[in-house]
């Protein structure tokens, strides 16, 4: 009757104890919610409603998603970086190209993103948008 109970199973725990979030766990009880892979000695979080996860599922569930590939963003892995541009979108960086010409606006001549009428432009593509729009303008006066 002395014994810990385990958080999960509610048993008695009889020989080794885990200890986490403040409570006691068996260490194959203590597993990620989504997965259920043991988390002994393995880094984890927890998540707002005190639910435990391992770090790869946790950004899986919990990461930003590429407005593009719909995949997570997870920014310490450098080929994932996080880049904006405006209407609260957000890419990888490799998906983050030009919606005429795709071509990357992360990186090279073209880089840095010119929006217009919620589409995703370089500098070339949006001034080439721009001339029709104000030709066409000109032409229904």
């Amino acid at each position: 009757n002395t014994l810990e109970q385990c958080n999960v199973c509610s048993k008695p725990i009889m020989e080794r104890i885990l200890r986490a979030t403040g409570k006691a766990y068996h260490p194959h009880c203590f597993t990620c919610v989504m997965c259920h892979r043991s988390l002994d000695g393995i880094p984890f979080t927890v998540d707002a409603g005190g639910l435990i996860h391992c770090i790869e599922d946790f950004h899986k569930k919990f990461a930003p998603r590429c407005s593009v590939c719909k995949e997570p963003i997870c920014q310490p892995r450098a080929r994932r970086r996080l880049s904006y541009c405006g209407f609260g979108s957000r890419f990888h960086v490799h998906c983050y190209r030009c919606e005429d010409c795709g071509g990357l606006l992360s990186e090279g001549d073209n880089q840095g993103c010119y929006p217009l009428d919620g589409h995703i432009l370089c500098k070339t593509c949006n001034s080439a948008r721009i001339r029709v729009l104000t030709a066409k303008a000109s032409t229904d006066l």
